[in-house]
């Protein structure tokens, strides 16, 4: 029988590569001498769960901070999902839990003058900033400079964001010394640890040209107010129900009236929408929330409180009601719709562009440099793939006087696993060779077993839906691995598994004839080796 583990100690999630190369980085450029680093990761690809394990791996006091409430209480969730046993205190508002080993804390909290005194100065030796493409404001240089972070001796300071670069200009180089981790939202979609995009442009009859720019964007009024004279709200819902109907949406507006008013469109055309602002109450905000979580309602309009510290990974639709020129706006945006979900195959950003290109307006073409009939055609993985896949060649891969194989290696298609399907009780299942990986939802939260046969076994618990998937998902992969490992057995004579047919169509890879399995595993294996090279590269 397989072990059955049900102690929560035995939770702690094994990082995924990319994951374990951020955590070699920071060590890295700490022996070089570089305490204030920074690390860039698109939004979904487990920031979070890096550093939780720094925490975990330095077993020193440390500071995590945030701006928003629900990237606090998002950090110290996460912590414990990766350590159960750490101690973790929260600083915000009336609560002041520093002395805990672990304190998560507001920025607006902490750096008030009063508050700031009542921690020791030598208290961290480890401060986490997240979210820190904000950490040029006044309030964060206080807390680091309070706390010796700037000192050659100081604490290590490490900033996380999917966004390194700020849209006012504002150098970020003030506060860290080295970006020493970075990969992109084009390389994560590649290999299939975020959702594919397709896009779809929506043309206005605007001007761009003529807007005003403010801090380095369109003036949010007047935006606001060119989109409502181009009746915005109604091409929106038009778009919506002819590119997107039954999709998830989150649409964002430069102003609360448009937000108001795309819900109401929606509302006329039959869509279940809501909207929502800062001016929302928390308990009607946690209410709309809730029902767009649940399906009840399938359109939600706001405006600038859902950019950042959102997560709902069933998002399969970003409308872009708020045209941009800032790159990072649009990337925290997109962001909100490129986590994985059981059952999503893609997410459609809607762009509104306008009758002219005499603008520096941001499209999901123009971020990953493709053409946006083909991100609206194939899809992001698909279109990036045709862009850097070496032409198609039939080399030698079999023995002497042996059979050969014509095949395109797709270097860069998604490596996106089979899609995980529901059954009973809300749970989802993929087959992989023997095994079946199973997420079962477990009160508010969900656990992942992997079976053969009447074995079984737990492999996490406690987890998220999103990050139960991924823990999934990475089993399988280790699993097709352990299957071509043995480059001398015999079954390598045998005619190629349905598993290995499989993972070929999943790199893209096109046979024909007759294929063994050593063939197809060898195949597998320089596909994967190819692809580890142009990453590194």
């Amino acid at each position: 029988m397989m072990e059955n583990i049900n102690d929560s100690r035995q939770r702690t999630i094994s990082l995924r590569p990319y994951q374990q190369e951020a955590l070699a980085a920071i060590a890295d450029a700490e022996s070089r001498r570089i305490r204030r680093q920074l690390v860039s990761l698109p939004t979904g690809t487990g920031k979070t769960v890096i550093f939780a394990h720094l925490l975990q791996q330095r077993s020193e006091r440390a500071l995590v901070l945030a701006h928003r409430d629900e990237l606090i209480e998002q950090a110290a969730s996460k912590i414990l999902t990766v350590d159960p046993a750490a101690r973790v205190g929260i600083c915000k508002a009336e609560r002041d839990e520093w002395q805990h080993p672990i304190t998560v804390g507001s920025v607006q909290t902490i750096s008030r003058y009063h508050r700031l005194q009542r921690i020791p100065q030598d208290r961290y030796q480890t401060i986490i900033i997240d979210e820190c493409h904000h950490a040029t404001a006044d309030s964060y240089g206080r807390i680091l400079e309070y706390f010796g972070a700037f000192s050659p001796r100081g604490p290590l300071a490490v900033g996380f964001t999917a966004t390194p670069e700020r849209a006012d200009e504002q150098e970020l180089g003030e506060i860290f010394e080295e970006i020493i981790y970075r990969r992109d939202i084009e390389s994560m979609i590649r290999e299939g640890y975020l959702s594919d995009l397709r896009a779809v442009q929506v043309t206005i009859a605007i001007d761009y040209a003529s807007l005003h720019t403010r801090a380095g964007d369109y003036d949010a009024e007047e935006l606001g107010t060119a989109l409502q004279k181009a009746n915005a709200p109604e091409h929106v819902a038009a778009a919506y129900l002819e590119h997107a109907t039954g999709r998830k949406a989150l649409v964002f507006t430069p102003t609360i009236t448009l937000a108001h008013l795309m819900a109401d469109a929606f509302l006329k055309h039959g869509v279940a929408a809501e909207a929502l602002s800062g001016e929302t109450p928390s308990d009607e905000r946690r209410g709309i929330l809730q029902r767009f979580k649940s399906g009840k309602t399938m359109v939600v309009a706001n405006c600038a409180v859902l950019t950042e510290g959102y997560d709902e990974p069933s998002i399969d639709c970003i409308i872009m009601a708020r045209p941009t020129q800032s790159r990072p706006l649009y990337i925290q945006m997109v962001g909100r719709g490129t986590r994985i979900f059981p059952g999503k195959s893609n997410c459609l950003i809607l762009d509104l562009v306008g009758a002219t290109s005499r603008h520096k307006l941001v499209t999901a073409a123009s971020l990953l440099k493709v053409e946006p009939h083909r991100l609206s055609e194939a899809g992001a993985a698909e279109a990036l793939k045709e862009q850097d896949s070496p032409k198609p060649r039939t080399p030698d891969i079999g023995p002497s006087g042996g059979r050969r194989v014509a095949r395109e290696v797709a270097l860069f298609g998604s490596e996106r696993l089979s899609a995980w399907e529901p059954f009973d009780d809300g749970c989802w299942r993929m087959n992989v060779t023997r095994h079946a990986i199973v997420i079962r939802p477990d009160g508010a939260t969900w656990t992942v077993w992997v079976s053969r046969g009447d074995e079984y076994r737990n492999l996490a618990s406690g987890l998220s839906l999103e990050y139960a998937q991924g823990v999934g998902e990475d089993y399988a992969r280790s699993l097709l691995k352990q299957i071509f490992a043995d480059q001398n057995a015999g079954w390598r004579k045998k005619p190629a598994t349905p598993a290995q047919i499989a993972m070929l169509h999943k790199f893209r890879i096109h046979t024909s004839g007759y294929l063994t399995a050593g063939e197809a595993s060898d195949i597998i294996s320089q596909t994967i080796e190819a692809l580890k090279r142009r990453r590194s590269a």
